[in-house]
């Protein structure tokens, strides 16, 4: 774990996979991350979606490893004053309720500034607080399908694919880290913290970026992109004589002409239709069917050896097994193993890492519920 961030102080009021995923992300940087749940738990610990480790979920290890757990019951009024002593306590204060939960409490923004003026707040909700979706439940499957990234994804003859990494969830996560990290060190400039808000619908429609630039453009059209991309080849899976791989032949005319000098179709470099990658584009149906009916002679190794050797950016696809195990992962220690209950839980690092150095640090398991409510001290209110 990475220190970066030692001294940062956040009350996480945030349940479910968006906002812990952002609290994660700070917490490996070094923040001290104390998460205020309810006397049942964040719902993650029991919902039962993918396997159990030691009677709990697995996912909760991926998305609080490394936190502080402080269980409340924020309509008893102790409790209530305690949450609120802890936020004064702290120098952020985040959640991912619907709009005006925080303010029913008094947990709001508002309601606390006076007492901690550089006390900065970050919202991670579904549509933000002035949308006409305002109140409606934010899921991650929700906020793809409203974002356009679920029509852009799959293939045309089967329709729209759901992403399956959660990303309406991480993406707003993401996000919710980055709010955080600015509206800190606009408080540490100026001694006054705001409230900052970010929509996971919102975070969809960014991340669209150039699809977004392209609507209506020249006659495009977004459509379900399948393997690849309509505006790039070769740029996609192609199938071997065995197992498929990924051919990213663009970018640079060099990586197209080292590629059909691989296959033995250098002619097509002379080919009106396939001249360059705008061409190549439109008659992209016809480009693979050549691909296809060369790459399909010979195996997946040996097109990843012969077009490596070429300087061709070309990969395997793996799955999430040979992912954990693989050259880059290991030599990176990219993936942490935490022991629950005798069982190993694979858990991914942040991405950053100090220049050429391998992190050696393990990363802490999730807490159990509540079980720094003994331990937890609210030294003073912060005041500035």
């Amino acid at each position: 774990m990475l220190k970066t961030l030692s001294g940062l102080k956040i009350a996480d009021f945030s349940m479910f996979v968006a906002g812990p995923f952002a609290t994660s992300i700070l917490a490996d940087l070094g923040a001290e991350v104390i998460k205020i749940e309810p006397i049942s738990g964040d719902p993650l610990r029991a919902n039962k979606v993918g396997p159990l480790v030691s009677g709990g979920s697995a996912q909760f290890q991926t998305f609080n490893h490394g936190k502080k757990s402080v269980s409340l019951d924020l309509k008893e009024e102790n409790d209530l004053d305690k949450a609120k002593k802890i936020a004064l306590s702290s120098d952020v204060i985040f959640d991912n309720f619907r709009p005006g939960v925080m303010e029913k409490f008094g947990l709001d923004h508002a309601s606390l500034v006076k007492d901690h003026p550089a006390l900065v707040s970050i919202s991670l909700s579904g549509f933000g607080t002035i949308s006409p979706l305002a109140k409606n439940p934010g899921y991650d499957l929700i906020v793809q399908a409203l974002g356009g990234g679920l029509s852009i994804n799959g293939h045309e003859e089967t329709g729209p694919a759901h992403i399956p990494f959660h990303l309406g969830d991480t993406a707003g996560g993401l996000y919710a880290a980055i709010a955080i990290l600015a509206a800190v060190q606009e408080a540490q400039k100026t001694g006054f913290g705001r409230a900052y808000e970010v929509s996971m619908l919102d975070s969809q429609i960014h991340l669209s970026g150039d699809e977004v630039t392209f609507s209506g453009l020249d006659g495009w059209l977004s459509r379900p992109h399948g393997s690849g991309h309509p505006a790039l080849a070769p740029y996609a899976v192609f199938q071997t004589a065995d197992k498929p791989i990924v051919i990213a032949a663009v970018g640079a005319e060099k990586f197209w002409l080292n590629f059909i000098s691989v296959l033995g179709i250098s002619h097509l470099s002379e080919d009106v239709r396939f001249i360059d990658n705008s061409k190549r584009s439109m008659h992209i149906e016809e480009l693979t069917n050549i691909i296809h009916k060369k790459l399909k002679v010979k195996p997946r190794d040996f097109w990843l050896k012969e077009l490596g050797k070429a300087d061709v950016p070309v990969a395997p696809i793996l799955t999430v097994d040979e992912v954990i195990n693989s050259e880059h992962v290991v030599s990176q220690n990219q993936i942490d193993f935490i022991e629950i209950g005798g069982e190993k839980l694979a858990i991914p690092r942040i991405p950053i890492k100090e220049k050429g150095r391998v992190p050696e640090t393990n990363l802490k398991a999730a807490p159990s519920l509540g079980e720094h409510n003994n331990t937890f001290k609210i030294d003073h209110v912060k005041k500035t």
